[in-house]
């Protein structure tokens, strides 16, 4: 039985929120950035549905002692249950935020949400940028044993966690990088896990390569497409006589 240590939940958190700026920040200066937030949206959605599902059929006790005011709730009526759920969304489940859940231990979501993160950073960055990559796995990897070291969660939770995390992330981009994906029985065959998968992808016709780009490079060129229509149309105009000629 190893001691429990009090601050170990805190790092695991804090390493949480540094993905997430690395993250936020490497998809504001990828060219592709908006291809990469429908991934992963689709991909966190699938695996914390995934979550629910194993929260509702596996009950576990809580993992140590010092988890408080884990009791059984009867009688909450649907308003309090609601409230309940817009305080963890707003929180994000972290503790740092005031944050307390009892009974969601299989899988965590913590794990779960700092390998998806780690992933994508891997995936979508310049090969490069080897510091990165190996900063994100290292960040992955200690807020994983942050976890178990705060008693926070069972160590099944979190290798069940890891593995189908990381399944879903390469199943989604085997499919996304394939052009089987484009044939109908393809479709069918990918809807039950991803519903939204040929939605999304329709646009994308091979792998997202990375290349990257100012956030405001875009903006500032569609305003200088748009001032070049304006001439064309302004100077088309003058030589059919719209605009009178001044003496």
């Amino acid at each position: 039985y190893q001691r429990r240590v009090r601050k170990a939940v805190v790092s695991t958190q804090s390493t949480g929120v540094t993905l997430q700026i690395i993250f936020l920040c490497l998809v504001m200066v990828h060219k592709q950035r908006l291809v990469i937030l429908r991934r992963y949206c689709s991909i966190v959605g699938t695996v914390f549905f995934l979550r629910a599902l194993t929260m509702l059929s596996t009950t576990l006790s809580v993992p140590g002692k010092h988890l408080e005011n884990c009791e059984v709730r009867i009688g909450d009526s649907w308003d309090d249950r609601l409230q309940h759920v817009i305080t963890i969304w707003r929180g994000a489940g972290m503790s740092i935020s005031g944050v307390r859940t009892c009974g969601d231990y299989m899988f965590s979501g913590h794990t779960a949400v700092l390998t998806v993160l780690n992933l994508f950073i891997c995936e979508y960055s310049s090969n490069k940028l080897r510091f990165l990559q190996t900063l994100s796995w290292a960040l992955n990897i200690f807020g994983a044993f942050f976890i178990l070291a705060a008693h926070e969660h069972y160590t099944i939770d979190v290798i069940v966690a890891f593995y189908i995390t990381s399944r879903t992330f390469a199943y989604y981009h085997v499919l996304a990088n394939s052009l089987a994906h484009k044939q109908h029985h393809s479709k069918e065959l990918t809807w039950s896990w991803f519903p939204l998968f040929s939605y999304f992808e329709e646009h994308v016709d091979s792998r997202v390569l990375n290349e990257y780009e100012w956030p405001w490079e875009p903006l500032v060129a569609f305003c200088y497409r748009r001032y070049q229509n304006f001439r064309m149309i302004r100077e088309e105009r003058k030589k059919n006589g719209v605009y009178p000629k001044m003496d």
